[in-house]
């Protein structure tokens, strides 16, 4: 049963996958690799300096520092007065930057999903919601 409903599974996976997978029409919309990294390395550090940052990117401080007044001019980062030290400036997220990292984030098209899911009963929609849980619970091997 269960090589039978792996396979199934995997299928039915990459078939939602391919069907749901949000495409972005303008590639210029999307952020780099190396963008979508600084600007998720500080939601998870919280605001730094230049030079923290340069050393938790390895990068060197000149090209930090470009990189981040081209994130500051599109609206994504800000620099702030460190309330602690005023010769420091902090690097930190916009509320843009946030956002623009949330949608970086997001693989398939939240619109069709709901769409596709407003095609199926409330009982099942809950159900599968509840299995997939479920399934995630047993692959990471949580016990609750």
């Amino acid at each position: 049963m269960s090589d039978a409903f792996a396979s199934e599974f995997e299928d039915l996976f990459r078939a939602t996958y391919r069907a749901a997978v949000r495409r972005v029409r303008d590639k210029r919309d999307r952020l780099s690799p190396e963008t979508v990294a600084l600007l998720d390395h500080l939601a998870a550090a919280g605001p730094l300096t230049a030079g923290e940052l340069a050393k938790h990117i390895d990068r060197a401080p000149s090209t930090l520092s470009e990189m981040v007044d081209h994130l500051a001019d599109k609206g994504l980062l800000t620099r702030d007065r460190d309330p602690a030290d005023a010769r420091r400036s902090l690097i930190w997220l916009t509320d843009e930057g946030h956002s623009a990292l949330l949608d970086a984030r997001t693989v398939l098209d939240q619109t069709l999903l709901a769409s596709a899911a407003a095609g199926l009963r409330a009982d099942q929609r809950q159900a599968l919601i509840e299995s997939l849980r479920a399934l995630v619970v047993q692959l990471r091997g949580d016990v609750r």
